[in-house]
């Protein structure tokens, strides 16, 4: 057995998954293996992976599959995986060259079931920022859950994730994926550094011009409800997840949606996603959890409130100019 599984889904990623690999075949973990997953990619992505393959062959493992989306791919990786521990890294992204080491010997230090640490953000002019965890209540698994919701900038105990599987062919697959997990979990740990580097790029999934796709999101907290109510753990969990919901649907969907530059339809998805909220989280304008938005949050949710949207579009032309 592997310490450390590292799942990397590849599709039209030429111009990055060389910065991509080179970050994982440098780890200074030992004993770790990279299954690469090729979901079809039309690009020439494959010639960089088999580049790899060859001079990594101990460590590297290439497969091709049909396109199935990131979370197929991922499925497909942890069927092949056969490490202690299970990670993932998109294709576009890359990682500190200590990140496993790091993640692992806390794992083992603390026996955690996840073991997670925080993203720096790069821009594609280069900025980077820290993306400093969650850290704000004394229960961990709320600080896991309220933490981003990506599964990449962590590692996870592989027995946790035998019977979890990924959404297919959608957005925020993330998500009700990871919340499932942490919900799970016993023992949770943290390591406050930027180890995973993000690339925020205009072609990326999540930044693309696609205004119905947002109501995608709608179909992870579906997904996740449903595994609160077979699980019987509803009650016991539903003011997080209704504040995940106000974080991820009521404030980041919504932004998402209004500053869009297409006007067709607009209203129609924001009304959705908010009588999507009204309708499954009753009274989460009270919800217990609220005080922990920070300032700019608690704005952006009352202009919201308050139908306010062109002062949230003006607000973030101006991020957008001072970044």
């Amino acid at each position: 057995m592997k310490k450390v599984s590292i799942i990397v889904p590849v599709y039209n990623v030429y111009d990055y998954i060389d910065k991509c690999l080179n970050s994982l075949v440098s780890q200074t973990l030992d004993d770790i293996e990279i299954i690469v997953v090729n979901d079809g990619s039309p690009d020439n992505s494959q010639e960089i992976i088999d580049k790899y393959v060859k001079a990594y062959p101990d460590k590297i493992k290439s497969f091709v599959k049909e396109n199935g989306g990131q979370g197929s791919a991922r499925n497909f990786g942890y069927k092949k995986a056969t490490g202690e521990y299970i990670g993932y890294v998109d294709s576009d992204d890359y990682i500190d060259i200590h990140m496993y080491e790091k993640l692992y010997k806390r794992a083992k230090k603390d026996n955690s079931d996840i073991v997670m640490c925080a993203n720096c953000i790069v821009y594609e002019n280069g900025n980077k920022k820290i993306e400093n965890l969650f850290l704000k209540t004394d229960d961990d698994k709320v600080n896991a859950l309220f933490n981003n919701p990506g599964v990449c900038n962590k590692i996870y105990k592989r027995e946790l994730l035998k019977d979890l599987s990924f959404r297919s062919k959608v957005w925020y697959e993330d998500i009700d994926f990871v919340s499932k997990v942490v919900i799970k979990a016993q023992k949770i740990s943290f390591i406050d550094e930027g180890l995973y580097y993000y690339l925020l790029r205009s072609g990326s999934t999540m930044n693309n011009n696609n205004m119905e796709k947002n109501l995608e999101i709608l179909d992870a907290f579906d997904s996740l409800i449903l595994y609160l109510k077979k699980e019987k753990i509803y009650d016991k969990y539903i003011q997080e997840v209704t504040f995940l919901a106000i974080f991820h649907i009521y404030i980041s969907a919504v932004v998402r949606v209004i500053n869009m530059k297409k006007n067709i339809k607009k209203k129609e998805i924001i009304n959705k996603l908010i009588l999507y909220m009204d309708n499954n989280f009753n009274g989460y304008k009270k919800n217990k959890y609220l005080y922990l938005l920070d300032r700019n949050k608690k704005i952006i949710y009352n202009l919201i409130t308050c139908k306010c949207y062109f002062f949230v579009r003006v607000i973030f032309k101006i991020k957008d100019i001072l970044r």
